[in-house]
C-alpha cells in the first residue's frame, strides 16, 4: 500500500512538472529529484502515522526511551477464562502470593533464541527464576529503539510458540495438584477472545519500564469437561485453586459481600475478564 502511495504521488508530481510548468520552471518541477525525494518521504511518513495511530502514544514513549537508551520488559502470556455456573477457575501463582486464571508465559523455543538476539539484542530477564517450568519464559529485556518492531513480530506468531495447551496441562492435569483427569481432558477446545496489552508502566519494585501483553482464551469444555469442572466448583476451594466471581475478580479478592479480603487476586485477572487493561 506504501509503495501504491508512492508512485502515485511521484506520478502526480511528473504530470503536475509536464502539464503546467513553463520551459523556465519545468527544471525546479521535473528535474529537481530533491522535491520528488521530499514528496516520496512525506508519504512515507503519513502512511506510517496512519498505520500507529492507534499507538502513538506508544511509538513517542519508545522513542523517548531509546534517546535516553533505554530497555523495556516484556512478558507475553496466555491466559484461560475457565466459567462454570458464573465462576472463574483461579489457580495459585507460584512466584506470587495471589491467584490468577489458568495459563502463564510463552516459551522461547530452543530455535527463536539466536533469533531474538540478533534480531532484537534480547536479554534474559535475570529478576525471576530461569529453571525448572520457568526456564526460557517469554520475559526479556528489549532496547526500546527495537520495541515496536519486536512486538510486530511477536503479534504475528510466526518462529515462536502459539500452543496453548501446555500451560494447560501444567497447571491443572500433570502438575502436582492434578485436579482434572487425564481421561477427559486429554486436549482442550477454546476460542481465541483478543489480547490485552499494557501501555509502557513502571514495573511495581523494580527498577525498568514494561509492557505485559496476554492472549485472552475462553476454554469450550466438552461434556464430560464440564461435569468434571462443576464436581470440582462443587468440592469447594483449596489452598492450589479458588472459584471466584466477577465481583470479586474486579475486587481483586476483596468480598464486598462479608467485607473483607479472602485472598488476593493478580490485576491481570481483572484486566483479562474485562478485555481492558485499567490502573487499579
Amino acid at each position: 500500500m506504501k509503495y501504491i502511495l508512492q508512485i502515485v504521488a511521484a506520478t502526480i508530481f511528473i504530470l503536475i512538472g509536464k502539464n503546467f510548468a513553463s520551459d523556465e520552471l519545468r527544471p525546479e518541477f521535473v528535474g529537481n529529484g530533491l522535491i520528488l525525494v521530499i514528496t516520496l518521504i512525506i508519504v512515507e511518513l503519513g502512511y506510517d502515522i496512519y498505520l500507529n495511530w492507534n499507538r502513538l502514544k506508544l511509538v513517542l514513549h519508545c522513542y523517548y526511551l531509546a534517546l535516553r537508551g533505554k530497555s523495556i520488559r516484556f512478558s507475553m502470556s496466555y491466559q484461560y477464562r475457565i466459567r462454570i455456573n458464573d465462576k472463574y477457575l483461579l489457580v495459585k501463582n507460584s512466584n506470587w502470593n495471589h491467584y490468577q486464571l489458568v495459563g502463564g508465559k510463552y516459551k522461547r523455543l530452543q530455535q527463536t533464541q539466536a533469533f531474538l538476539q540478533t534480531e532484537f539484542e534480547a536479554r534474559d530477564d535475570l529478576k525471576l527464576q530461569t529453571t525448572g517450568l520457568m526456564k526460557d519464559d517469554f520475559a526479556i529485556f528489549i532496547p526500546a529503539k527495537k520495541a515496536i518492531k519486536f512486538l510486530d513480530w511477536f503479534n504475528k506468531g510466526k518462529d515462536r510458540e502459539i500452543s496453548h495447551w501446555r500451560e494447560f496441562y501444567e497447571e491443572l492435569v500433570d502438575g502436582k495438584a492434578q485436579v482434572l483427569s487425564r481421561l477427559n481432558f486429554p486436549y482442550v477446545n477454546y476460542n481465541f477472545v483478543g489480547t490485552v496489552t499494557t501501555p509502557i508502566k513502571k514495573t511495581p519494585g523494580w527498577d525498568c519500564c514494561e509492557i505485559l501483553q496476554y492472549d485472552v482464551l475462553d476454554l469450550i469444555p466438552t461434556p464430560s469437561q464440564e461435569a468434571e469442572l462443576l464436581q470440582l466448583l462443587n468440592a469447594g476451594d483449596t489452598e492450589y485453586l479458588k472459584w471466584a466471581d466477577e465481583e470479586l475478580i474486579n475486587c481483586l479478592g476483596h468480598d464486598n459481600r462479608q467485607k473483607k479480603t479472602l485472598y488476593k487476586i493478580g490485576q491481570h485477572t481483572k484486566w483479562v475478564l474485562n478485555m481492558k487493561w485499567s490502573k487499579d
